[in-house]
C-alpha cells in the first residue's frame, strides 16, 4: 500500500515547524511589550526653537465691552442703509435699503424671527388691532385665551402684546413701529360696510386710535 506523500512518521517537519511558532510568539510578545511601553512612558517633545511673541490681549473694562457692543449693534443697524434718518423720514426712491416686516402675534415662530433679524428691519407691522362692529370700537385678541377685547375700555389703554415693544426698546434697534389694523378676525372678514357709513363710528375710531397711538412709541398706523 502506498504511503501518503506528506507522511512524516519521526514528526521532523513538525519538529522545525514548532520552533519557527515559538520564535515568532516570542517576537510578537516583545514587539508588543515595546508598544506599551513606549505609549505608557511620557516623555516630554523637545521645544521648537522659535521666537516668544507676545499678544496684545487684555481684559475689557465694563465701559469698552459696552463700547464693543453698541459698535456692532450700529454695523449691523446701518449695514443695508445708508443714512441715519429714521426709515419713515427717508424719501421715496432715493435708494435707501428700507425694510419692512410684518408681525403676528398668534405664530411663535414669528417673535422668534423678530428677535433674530430685529436689527435688520426699519419698519414692523403688527398684526394687532382689529374692526369688527358697526361702532367703531378698536379690538384685540388676547394671546392666552384668544378672545377679542376692547382695546379702549372706559378712557384707559389696555395692552395688546407685552413682548414686542421692551424687546426693541430693551435692544434699541431703531425699528419704528406702525400698528396694523384690519376687520379680520383671524378665520374670516368682517363686512364693515355699516362703520364705514357712520360718522359717529369714525369719530370714536380716530379717538381710540390716538390714545392707543400715545401711549407707546408708536410712529403711526397701518390700515388694511
Amino acid at each position: 500500500m502506498a504511503q501518503p506523500v506528506f507522511y512524516d512518521p519521526r514528526r521532523a517537519r513538525w519538529k522545525r515547524l514548532r520552533k519557527l511558532l515559538d520564535v515568532t510568539g516570542i517576537v510578537v510578545s516583545a514587539v508588543v511589550v515595546v508598544f506599551v511601553y513606549t505609549a505608557v512612558r511620557s516623555e516630554p517633545l523637545p521645544k521648537l526653537l522659535l521666537q516668544y511673541q507676545k499678544h496684545p490681549y487684555h481684559a475689557l473694562r465694563e465701559t469698552e465691552k459696552e463700547k464693543a457692543i453698541e459698535k456692532r449693534k450700529q454695523q449691523v443697524r446701518r449695514s443695508h442703509r445708508k443714512t441715519n434718518l429714521p426709515a419713515s423720514q427717508v424719501e421715496l426712491n432715493t435708494d435707501e435699503g428700507i425694510r419692512g416686516a410684518f408681525y403676528v402675534p398668534w405664530d411663535a415662530a414669528s417673535f422668534s424671527s423678530l428677535r433674530e433679524y430685529a436689527r435688520q428691519i426699519d419698519l414692523l407691522y403688527p398684526e394687532w388691532l382689529h374692526v369688527l362692529t358697526p361702532d367703531g370700537r378698536l379690538q384685540s385678541v388676547d394671546e392666552q385665551t384668544a378672545k377679542q377685547f376692547d382695546v379702549v375700555q372706559n378712557g384707559t389703554v389696555h395692552p395688546v402684546d407685552d413682548k414686542v415693544m421692551p424687546f426693541l426698546r430693551s435692544e434699541d434697534t431703531g425699528t419704528e413701529v406702525f400698528p396694523l389694523v384690519n376687520n379680520s378676525t383671524g378665520t374670516s372678514w368682517v363686512d364693515i360696510s355699516a362703520f364705514l357709513n357712520n360718522q359717529d363710528a369714525h369719530s370714536r375710531f380716530r379717538q381710540e386710535i390716538a390714545a392707543f397711538l400715545a401711549h407707546d412709541k408708536f410712529r403711526g398706523l397701518d390700515p388694511r
